[in-house]
């Protein structure tokens, strides 16, 4: 595919509207300086010409985000690193981070406008077009993404008065329109990226229709889960018996200081302890990283893999245990993450002794006691493995994936959370230790099923015709597909974006979608909406992995 020319019409830095009355700066929360490390939470969505030209107008969009903007005032402000003291608190242990907002140096959300001279269906195939299996390696998505622009702590290191968010909207010659965000990790995980999206969404919406914006409700307090941590955070050594404890649960803990062998370059510096703490130089290195078993230059193909609602069901139906049983109850999500992971370590032909492990990101906020709410912004999350021996996928047993996969998430719950939270406050650097990892015995996956990401709609009244998550190499991303329908006529008020969506979650609890604000407030308010699987309309698999993984993965039996 040749690349179409984008053309730059103006760059600027958005700022809310309003802005905040006062000025704020606060310590992120414990996971959330974790990810710093991580790549940061971003999608582009793609929209079909709407019959109202003026509805994409980037004038109007731009005014909507920064009314959005007032109500998330923190992904304008400045990241900036907490002076270290060896005998303070957590929060001024190495590397911890706090954003300030709210004062005249705000950096803004960057944002960029563009023209492209191609029509949109040159470039993205629709649904049907792109079929079971779609490489779509060639699809210049950088030219719309945005990625080229540097985002605070884009190393790791860097904040310089860098932006934490960034945003491109690029409109093509049919009329239709890319619209791309950004946001630093350590500010959001995936459900408050897509949150602020959907919010951003549905008051450009109102706002193109003369309606008063929506009342948003995002909570920005990291303070409610870091309260819950075990034990005492503050004091100068961790706990031992909650530390002990906390080590027995499902995470991976990689020591970048002890990974310097085999390092790519262009991480190296990550393997070196900070000059603030060269006295550790010599102290007890953790797991080193396996570099030998991740060849980080080869090629990785992009490809979109798409499962139908029956495929999904086979799935599951092939899991499900008689009803005698007292094995675990699978949801359709195990089904489908444990057929993954064999198909793929089954395409590596690794030796059946070798241990094989699962990484997925893993939401806090349901599984608390009581739960947090639904709305809290920040990264209450972090990233757990499920364990097992290649031989389980070479005998095609998925059932014994799922019930590790099963195993790894009841090991965390609003009991050991806290446990884990002491753990990494007392990290002596907050991102000394990394809880993944690719290569050949592992497979990375993170879910954004059921946040609606299919269900933004900035008021053209329909679906995107395709949405791009821009996962790094080696990670899996998993999310509903449904593109370029109508949006449901009772789907389209002011304060709402998609449907209800009911499903054997992983936690065994509902999970609803229905837009902005508390989940359990909108639900009452979205009784009469359908319920459906979240899985009806199919789901599709994102992934850049090597070339032998992404041309046999599709061809691999579903049960």
């Amino acid at each position: 595919m040749v690349s179409p020319t984008v053309t730059i019409l103006s760059h600027t830095f958005t700022q809310p509207d309003p802005r905040p009355d006062t000025s704020k700066s606060v310590t992120l929360g414990i996971p959330d300086n974790a990810t710093a490390g991580y790549s940061p939470p971003q999608a582009i969505w793609f929209y079909d010409a709407p019959k109202d030209q003026d509805i994409f107008s980037t004038k109007v969009l731009t005014q909507s985000l920064q009314r959005v903007l007032s109500s998330y005032p923190a992904y304008a402000g400045r990241l900036e690193h907490i002076p270290y003291r060896p005998d303070g608190d957590w929060s001024e242990r190495l590397g911890r981070l706090r954003v300030n907002y709210g004062t005249p140096t705000d950096p803004g959300v960057e944002t960029v406008i563009a023209l492209c001279e191609a029509p949109l269906a040159s470039l993205i195939p629709n649904a049907e077009q792109r079929g079971r299996v779609w490489n779509a390696s060639d699809v210049p998505f950088a030219l719309f993404s945005g990625q080229d622009l540097k985002i605070a702590l884009h190393d790791g290191l860097e904040t310089g008065g860098l932006p934490a968010a960034i945003v491109k909207m690029t409109t093509f010659a049919c009329g239709g329109i890319a619209i791309a965000a950004r946001l630093q990790h350590v500010l959001g995980d995936a459900q408050a990226f897509l949150q602020f999206v959907r919010d951003w969404a549905a008051t450009h919406r109102a706002m193109a229709k003369g309606l008063p914006p929506p009342v948003l409700t995002p909570i920005f307090d990291p303070r409610i889960l870091d309260e819950r941590a075990a034990g005492d955070i503050n004091s100068a050594a961790p706990d031992k018996d909650i530390l002990t404890a906390a080590r027995e649960l499902p995470v991976h803990r990689y020591d970048w200081w002890a990974s310097a062998p085999d390092c790519p370059a262009p991480f190296q510096h990550r393997t070196k302890p900070a000059p603030e703490l060269q006295s550790m130089e010599a102290s007890a290195r953790g797991r080193p990283l396996p570099w030998q078993d991740w060849d980080t230059t080869q090629p990785t193909p992009h490809y979109v893999l798409h499962y139908t609602a029956a495929d999904i069901a086979n799935m599951y139906q092939a899991l499900a245990p008689p009803p005698s049983s007292t094995e675990y109850a699978f949801s359709h999500l195990d089904a489908l993450l444990a057929h993954l992971w064999a198909a793929i370590i089954r395409i590596r032909n690794l030796p059946p002794s070798d241990p094989i492990f699962l990484n997925f990101a893993f939401n806090f906020r349901p599984r608390m006691t009581p739960p947090l709410p639904a709305s809290l912004l920040g990264v209450p999350a972090c990233m757990i493995h499920a364990a097992s021996h290649a031989s389980r996928a070479q005998d095609r047993d998925t059932r014994a994936l799922a019930v590790a996969i099963r195993a790894a998430i009841n090991r965390m719950h609003g009991g050991t959370i806290p446990l884990f939270l002491h753990e990494v406050a007392h990290q002596v650097d907050a991102q000394r230790v990394w809880q993944l990892f690719g290569g050949r015995h592992h497979v990375m996956a993170t879910s954004w099923l059921q946040h609606g990401m299919c269900e933004v709609d900035f008021g053209a009244g329909a679906r995107p015709r395709f949405v791009e998550a821009l996962m790094p190499g080696w990670i899996m991303q998993l999310m509903e597909a449904r593109y370029g329908d109508p949006v449901d006529d009772d789907d389209d008020d002011d304060d709402a974006d998609g449907e209800r969506f009911v499903d054997d979650h992983d936690d065994g609890s509902e999970t609803v979608n229905t837009g902005n604000g508390d989940s359990s407030i909108k639900a009452a308010r979205h009784q009469k909406k359908r319920e459906r699987p979240w899985y009806s309309s199919g789901v599709d698999i994102s992934f850049n992995l090597e070339a032998e993984v992404a041309e046999k993965l599709s061809q691999e039996p579903l049960y």
